[in-house]
Parts: structure tokens; C-alpha cells; sequence
């Protein structure tokens, strides 16, 4: 509990933790001659949800039970976060301030304002948070298959597009017939088609010459021969000399014999030219189209045979899934249904309680419903997947009326600060068991109201500290008596600068609190008598309490 008078620095204690919760702050914040601001603060996570949540947003699986949060701002606004000495993003320590530390202020939006908080302390209250993450996993499926299901939808023609295309691909290489080699052997006929006449005309020539014209070289050299044999045995150098002749006659029998054979045998076919022509021009198309050379052609014709035997032997179609997503929607629609029924129940279970604890904060009129909007109910609108959260079907609206014959209104549009704050309080106490949240935070819970209902509001706030840290900023006594410790925010001036200072009182020193807090600097011996026995009423109230709640445990358990 935190006390002081106004403008001494209390709303100090508030900035800090919005800021070590990753609340906004600018540089403003730091201290004239300063390099920085820092704030620094332990906690104890004891429930494992809790750690659960934070491993996850942090990414850090290593944290245990206590944790030590700590950011700095400098001069130009930059922010550094630190998690037990691991760095953090502002917005994942936004994050993690959310699952510690819930504020309640005049001035502040409350959690509990918004319509998904609404939603998820009702399925706490309910017991049906696990249905909820049930249904948020199909929720998921459903996402996943439309997905698929549309990527499908998009791709088919693709799909068909790109097998026509492989097929057609295929069979212009396939009715190519191309064999590795091919090229260099049509362009070495090429060759010799286009020089065929010059070809001709030159082995006739050459035939004649060697063969058949009156002083052919055969019959020449048969006569050379001839002479030569008559003298060639008197000396062994002129039987050399005839052997060579005679060698040289066979020879150029030989070569004359094979031109006049292959003069005879050579046949210029211009429409073969005109085949291989054709030929090469079919291979330089496919050349341009699947590859540099014949190898690489045939090698783009395995490889694109590969594919469409795959895309062939696709089965998953658009329709395939959507008769999953069928399913899918209808197990869907199944478990919202089941999510809005128990919903439904457990808000007619909560709104008399939640009246009840109106009644004692000094609203005896007021009036709690819990809104729920859902296609499941009547005239509640279409079912289909496509409307559904993560969360449900379902849109959830605190509704309260705080005077006679008001309307009920949701709870986000309440003007009076004070009556957010008693209708927070009302909340809390009754979901003091399944809320979560490690810290909570009430600020200046006391505006608008009198001794009395203080009084109301210090007993739930200490019942509330049973199973919550619970930090309150009070200027009513009725309340601050209630408190387990009490601090005092006091403010000195020192060498021309303003310094605000938190002081734990001892139990002597928090006499004189509340005597402040009654009376003010003129407290008198009869102030401080009615704060000691404010006090002692308040011990005696909290002792008694706890004594009915044990007997009230001991016999459940009998």
C-alpha cells in the first residue's frame, strides 16, 4: 500500500512499472544531466502457466521462478530491455508486463476493458479454457486447409498448363529423334553435297589422266617399266630402280582403279542435301529452346519426363480438400456451439455474484450482465468457419448499469472513473482464483467514495492479497489500514532539485500515517488513538476471515 500526500510523487510508482512493462516512455524521463534512466524490478513467477507464457514470448527456456526485468532509456529515446540479463525487445517486454501485471486506474484502459480479456477470464471462470485451445487448434486446421485449398484452386490451371506444356516438349523431342554425334556427321555430308560437282569433276580429270587418255600415266609408266626389265638384271642399282618403277605402276593401277570406282559410285542427290539442311535446322529450334548441344537436349527431355510423371501422379486436388475443410468447418461449428453453451452458463453464474459485490461497494443498484453474441443463439447470425476467432464464434461485452433505472451499458463506456474501479475490484475478488496475473495494481481505488465503502474496498483488496500481489495507491485510511505493509511516498528538495523517496513505515511510524491520512498535519492523542484502533479492527476483520475460510476448507474436506 502506498500513501502520501498529493504531489508528492505517487504516480511516480505507477510510471515506473508502465515503464519497466514496456509501457511508452520518451526521453523526457531523464533527469536533467543525466545519460539515462533505469528501472529495475524482481519478480516471482511461481504458477508454471505463467513461466510458460513468458519462456515463449522471451525464447528463452532457461528462466526460472524469479525474474529480473530491467530497462534503460537514454537522452535520445532509445530503450534497452533486459530480462535476467538477456536482451528483450520493448515489445516483447510490453508482452510479458501484460502476463505479470494487471493496472486499474482512473486513467488507465484496464485489461479487463477489453472484449478478449472479457472472453478469456470468463472461460477461466468456466473451466473451459481447454475447449478453447481445442477449438483454437481446428480453428488453425481450417485456416491451413482454405489455404491450401485456394492455392490449389489457383494452381490447377497452372497445373494442367505446365503438364500440356512438358508434353508437348517431350514429344517434339521424342519425334526428333536425335542421336548423340548426329551434328558432326550431316555437317561432314553437307560438306561434300555442296561440293559435289567440283568433286566430280575433279576424280574424272584425274582418272583420265592416271587411266584413260592416249599418254596416261599407267600406260607410260608400263613402258617405263618395260625397258627397265631388259637391263635391269646386268647391274644391281638399275634392278632397284625397276623394282621401284614396277612398285610405282601398281600403285597407280590401284589409285587409278578406286577413282574410277568411286567416280562410278558417286551420286550427287540434291533433295538429300535438302534433308540434311532441313535437319540441321529442325536440331538448331531445339538447340535454342532445351539446350547447346544434342546431350543437353536429351538430358532437359529426362528431366521434364520426371516432372509430369509427378505433376501426373498428383492426387490432392481442390475438390479433395475441400471435402476435408467439410469436415474440418462441421467439427468447427461442433465445438463453438459446445464453447457459447458452456459460456452461456457460466454467465448466469457469475452475474448475481458480481451483483452481490456491487451491492457491498456502495452501488446497491447496480446491475452486472455478461453480453454474449453468438450465431448459436437466436438470431445470432451465420456459423460458417470463415467468421469464427481463434477464440470462438462467440463476442463477449461486460455490461453494467451502476444507478436505479440506468441502462445497461458496456463496462468500457462507464464514465466514472471511481465506478471502473469498484466494478474492477467486484471482478477481481470474484476471479481472484482463476485470474492469473501475478500483480495487481490499483490506483487511486478510493476516488470518488467515502469512509465507509473504503472500508468495503480495504477487506477485498486483502482478500484479493491471498492469492495476488496487490499493489495500491490510497489516500483513505479505511483502505490503507487493510494493507499487509505500508509505504510512504514523501518529496525533499535538495540543492535546488526535487527528489521523491518511498519509506516502509514500522508499525510505530504507520500510526502516524494514518492518523495523517485521518486528520491530516493537526493529528491529535485522539487521532491517533482512532487510527490504532482502525488498525486493530482491520487485523481482527482479516483474522477472522481467514479463520471462517479454514473452517469453511476443513469442512469440504469432511
Amino acid at each position: 500500500m502506498f500513501s502520501g500526500a498529493t504531489g508528492v510523487g505517487k504516480s511516480l510508482v505507477i510510471g515506473a512499472l508502465n515503464f519497466i512493462l514496456g509501457g511508452r516512455a520518451t526521453s523526457d524521463i531523464v533527469q536533467s544531466g543525466k545519460d539515462e534512466a533505469t528501472v529495475i524490478a524482481k519478480f516471482h513467477a511461481k504458477d508454471e502457466s505463467i513461466l510458460k507464457q513468458i519462456k515463449r514470448v522471451s525464447g528463452n527456456n532457461t528462466i526460472e521462478e524469479e525474474l529480473l526485468i530491467q530497462r534503460s532509456i537514454d537522452t535520445s529515446g532509445r530503450s534497452r530491455c533486459r530480462l535476467n540479463g538477456i536482451p528483450l525487445t520493448v515489445s516483447m517486454l510490453k508482452e510479458i508486463g501484460e502476463i505479470l501485471v494487471s493496472i486499474h486506474g482512473q486513467h488507465e484502459h484496464e485489461t479487463l476493458l477489453h472484449g478478449i480479456n472479457q472472453l478469456y477470464i470468463l472461460d477461466d471462470l468456466g473451466g473451459i479454457s481447454s475447449l478453447r485451445e481445442d477449438f483454437s487448434e481446428v480453428h488453425q486446421q481450417v485456416i491451413e486447409k482454405t489455404k491450401m485449398r485456394d492455392v490449389l484452386r489457383n494452381n490447377q490451371q497452372e497445373r494442367r498448363q505446365r503438364m500440356d506444356l512438358y508434353a508437348f516438349q517431350i514429344e517434339e523431342i521424342d519425334k526428333a529423334q536425335l542421336r548423340e554425334g548426329e551434328i558432326e556427321e550431316l555437317e561432314k555430308e553437307k560438306n561434300i553435297l555442296n561440293n559435289a560437282e567440283k568433286i566430280y569433276t575433279t576424280i574424272t580429270s584425274c582418272y583420265l589422266h592416271l587411266y584413260e587418255s592416249p599418254d596416261a600415266v599407267v600406260s607410260r609408266l608400263k613402258s617405263v617399266v618395260k625397258e627397265l626389265q631388259s637391263i635391269a638384271k646386268l647391274d644391281e642399282t638399275l634392278l632397284k630402280i625397276f623394282d621401284v618403277c614396277n612398285q610405282l605402276l601398281y600403285q597407280t593401277e590401284d589409285a587409278a582403279f578406286s577413282l574410277g570406282k568411286f567416280r562410278d559410285s558417286f551420286n550427287y542427290d540434291p533433295q538429300r542435301l535438302e534433308y540434311i539442311e532441313e535437319r540441321l535446322n529442325t536440331i538448331r529450334k531445339l538447340k535454342m529452346k532445351y539446350g547447346n548441344t544434342i546431350e543437353e537436349i536429351l538430358s532437359y527431355h529426362d528431366e521434364i519426363q520426371v516432372k509430369l510423371k509427378q505433376l501426373s501422379e498428383e492426387k490432392t486436388t481442390a475438390e479433395q480438400v475441400d471435402e476435408e475443410l467439410k469436415v474440418l468447418s462441421d467439427f468447427l461449428r461442433q465445438k463453438g456451439c459446445e464453447l457459447t453453451r458452456k459460456r452461456v452458463a457460466t454467465a448466469n453464474k457469475l452475474a448475481p455474484l458480481i451483483d452481490k459485490e456491487l451491492h457491498e461497494l456502495g452501488m446497491p443498484h447496480g446491475k452486472f450482465l455478461v453480453q454474449i453474441t453468438s450465431p448459436f443463439l437466436p438470431d445470432g447470425g451465420n456459423s460458417q468457419a470463415s467468421n469464427a476467432h481463434s477464440y470462438g464464434f462467440d463476442q463477449i461485452e461486460f455490461l453494467i448499469s451502476p444507478n436505479p433505472g440506468g441502462d445497461l451499458k458496456p463496462l468500457r463506456k462507464i464514465a466514472s472513473g471511481g465506478e471502473i474501479s469498484r466494478v474492477m475490484l467486484a471482478l477481481k475478488h470474484q476471479l481472484a482464483k482463476v485470474d492469473k496475473t501475478s500483480v495487481l495494481v490499483f490506483d487511486e481505488i478510493d476516488a470518488n467514495i467515502g469512509g465507509r465503502m473504503g472500508e468495503v474496498i480495504g477487506e477485498k483488496l486483502s482478500s484479493i492479497a491471498k492469492s495476488h500481489q496487490v499493489i495500491c495507491i490510497t489516500h483513505l485510511p479505511q483502505i490503507a489500514c487493510y494493507a499487509d505493509e505500508q509505504w510512504k511516498v514523501n518529496k525533499f528538495v535538495k540543492d535546488n532539485k526535487t527528489y521523491s523517496v518511498i519509506e516502509n513505515l514500522s508499525s510505530d511510524a504507520r500510526l502516524e500515517e494514518i492518523a495523517d491520512m485521518i486528520r491530516g498535519s493537526e493529528k491529535t492523542d485522539i487521532t491517533r488513538k482512532q487510527a490504532q484502533e482502525m488498525l486493530r479492527d482491520a487485523k481482527k476483520k482479516i483474522k477472522s476471515k481467514n479463520v471462517m475460510k479454514n473452517n469453511l476448507t476443513t469442512s469440504e474436506h469432511e
